[in-house]
């Protein structure tokens, strides 16, 4: 009856001691860029983003707010290779999707599917998400959805 005992606690054991989460979050994401500048406007100009006071990054680097604690860090790092893919991809929320769709076209920017295709093309998915897809300079792809 020992053995049995001490077996059914060690499982349990093992398994809390597997399932715990440990307060994980996600809290950034990086991007190396070819072309700091042109990063810097895309992302604080054209998206909107505001760069987070980080004095001590070093140049042509960047960090941005996503909101809610979240951050995308942007930056030119000399030796890494960028090999965007063309599934690949992180996404916005866009709270008037409609509107964004409209800004993106009168500032030129074409949308269209991930890993391209149609040009000013938005999909429903099953469950009634709109979303389109548009490339930073470098080519990383970014969703672009009205998930509320």
């Amino acid at each position: 009856m020992k053995r049995v005992t001490l077996l059914l606690v060690l499982f349990l054991w093992a398994g809390f001691s597997y399932a715990q989460d440990f307060g994980k979050a996600l809290n950034h994401v990086t991007l190396v860029v070819s072309d700091f500048d042109a990063s810097k406007r895309f992302y604080t100009e054209l998206l909107g983003l505001k760069q987070i006071d980080a004095p001590w990054l070093p140049d042509r680097q960047m960090f941005l707010s996503l909101g809610e604690g979240l951050e995308l860090h942007v930056g030119e790092v000399e030796g890494v290779e960028i090999k965007p893919s063309s599934f690949n991809h992180f996404a916005f929320a866009i709270a008037d999707f409609d509107e964004f769709l409209r800004y993106l076209r009168s500032e030129g920017v074409v949308y269209t599917s991930l890993g391209g295709g149609e040009d000013y093309f938005v999909s429903t998915r099953p469950d009634n998400v709109r979303q389109t897809w548009i490339m930073d300079p470098d080519g990383y792809w970014i969703e672009l959805n009205d998930i509320n």
